[in-house]
Formats: structure tokens, C-alpha cells, sequence
């Protein structure tokens, strides 16, 4: 059975229920949801993830539309019932007086959002009328919606530092969650991450991390989580919060203590000694 806090951070929807809006703010479920239509729009492109994509898709329009936070609803549909279902939604949000005034400045083209769930064609004209309805000013995402828009031109190059951008911002903002997976699936089994990039969600790189640090924290925490896992640990040197998506990178290397712990003195000491044999190796 899992600890509480392990539970929490191995969860991966973003909302359940509507008591549970009140973690985030009505901007960050703008980013939220313009993160989900960039990544479905690059995951449709391809012929192992396109039925998965145009099947989210479907599955978002179960119920039509988008008029209440459902727990049977896929988190898609949940986030646009924030900006687009009943407007006593917002008010449950941290920000619930600026979520409000926010509601009635931007207003989300519903039926262009349906057409494209339903379709999904003409990427550049749906993302674009999209980051203006979201008010989206991030100028990374706004790269990222040209990019995507755009991908078969692309070199192989520009592809990777395209798909390493999103996988980025699908672990900052939708860390766990079905759309995040199958992002992470998909760059693993193209090759398309580019190891040793800065962050641009964390500002954190690891470009300090040896062959043999690489490889180590892939044999702890599994090549998805090695970046964010290094991260982890910087973040905590430095005093600096760390995003859960980050903290549940390393939940593997908690585990393996928590497991130690729970084994008795004898395992405790034991991983003691190790650790003071590394810390020498590493003075040589």
C-alpha cells in the first residue's frame, strides 16, 4: 500500500472534482489545457499514436459538451468546463475574483473546439484562435504551437528540440496524466528527447551529469525520469521549491530508502557504508 504522500505524487489527474480546482489558478488551466491540444495535435500526426489521440478526443466530447467538472470525464473536458461550462465553475479556483473578470474577457470559440476534437484538422488555425481565446503569452508555447503546426517540414533536428520542449511542458503542467504518458511513450520510442537541455520550466540543466551519473540515475529511477529525478536534488540544494512532477521523478530512489528503513538497523547501516565509500570515490 502506498504512503500518503507517495499516493499523492503517483496520481495523475489533474481534476476530479470541483473542490479540487481550488489548487490552481484560471491561468494555469489556460496552460493546462493549450499543453493538451499542442500534444494531441503532434501525437494524431504520427501512425502508433493517432488513434490514441482522435480517441481522447472523442472521449472529451462524451457528454456533448463541456458544462460541469464530471469524475468520469477525462481531465480535457474537466479543464474546459472551467473556461467554458457553468461560469460559477471559476469561482472555486485560488484565484476566484480575477478567474471570474478573466471568464468574461476571454471567450473560448466552443464550437471551433468541438469541430477539431471531433476532426482534427487545420492545427495552425485551431491553436492559433486557441492562444488567443486562452490568452496564452508564454513565448515558448507560442514557438511551440508554430513548431507543431509545422512538424513534417521540420529537419530531425528541430523535431527533437521541438518534442524535448513539449515533453518539458507536459511534465511542468500535466505531469502523470494520460496525455503526459503517452507524450513520454512516444518520445522514448522515436528517440526524439535531446539529453542534456536546459529546462525551460525549471530553469535547471544537466549538463554537469557524467556518463556515469547518466547512467546510474537510469538504473535508479528509469531513463524517463533521469533529468527531473538530477533536478530534484539541485532544486533541494539550492533551497528552491520543487514541482511535484520533479519530486515524483525521484519518488523510485524514496521508495528504495523507505524500503531500506523499514528493513531494520542492519540495512540502514549498510547503506551508511556505501555512501561513505562513494563520497570517497569521488575525491580520487
Amino acid at each position: 500500500m502506498k504512503a500518503p504522500f507517495l499516493k499523492f505524487v503517483a496520481e495523475g489527474r489533474v481534476v476530479r472534482r470541483p473542490g479540487e480546482l481550488s489548487r490552481y489558478t484560471f491561468q494555469e488551466i489556460c496552460e493546462k489545457i493549450y499543453i493538451s491540444f499542442l500534444s494531441l495535435s503532434l501525437l494524431k500526426r504520427f501512425s502508433q499514436t493517432s488513434r490514441w489521440a482522435r480517441q481522447y478526443g472523442r472521449e472529451t466530447m462524451t457528454y456533448g459538451g463541456f458544462d460541469k467538472v464530471r469524475y468520469s470525464a477525462n481531465d480535457l473536458h474537466n479543464m474546459l468546463a472551467v473556461v467554458d461550462g457553468d461560469p460559477a465553475i471559476a469561482l472555486k479556483l485560488s484565484n476566484s475574483n480575477a478567474a471570474q473578470a478573466l471568464r468574461q474577457r476571454q471567450s473560448v470559440p466552443t464550437l471551433i473546439v468541438k469541430r477539431y476534437l471531433r476532426m482534427m484538422q487545420d492545427d495552425y488555425g485551431f491553436l492559433t484562435a486557441m492562444e488567443t481565446a486562452l490568452g496564452i503569452t508564454n513565448g515558448d508555447y507560442k514557438n511551440l504551437r508554430r513548431a507543431i503546426a509545422d512538424f513534417d517540414s521540420l529537419d530531425t533536428r528541430r523535431k527533437k528540440i521541438t518534442v524535448t520542449r513539449l515533453l518539458q511542458a507536459v511534465r511542468a503542467k500535466l505531469p502523470g496524466t494520460d496525455i503526459s504518458r503517452k507524450v513520454e511513450e512516444f518520445s522514448k520510442k522515436q528517440k526524439f528527447e535531446l539529453d542534456n537541455v536546459l529546462d525551460a520550466e525549471t530553469g535547471t540543466d544537466t549538463k554537469k551529469m557524467s556518463g556515469d551519473e547518466l547512467n546510474a540515475y537510469r538504473i535508479l529511477v528509469g531513463p524517463a525520469n533521469i533529468r527531473r529525478a538530477k533536478m530534484a536534488v539541485e532544486l533541494a540544494k539550492d533551497g528552491k521549491s520543487i514541482p511535484a512532477n520533479v519530486v515524483s521523478a525521484y519518488v523510485p530512489i524514496m521508495r528504495m530508502v523507505d524500503d531500506i528503513a523499514n528493513g531494520g538497523f542492519a540495512f540502514v547501516r549498510l547503506l551508511q557504508s556505501i555512501h561513505e565509500r562513494a563520497k570517497k570515490n569521488q575525491k580520487r
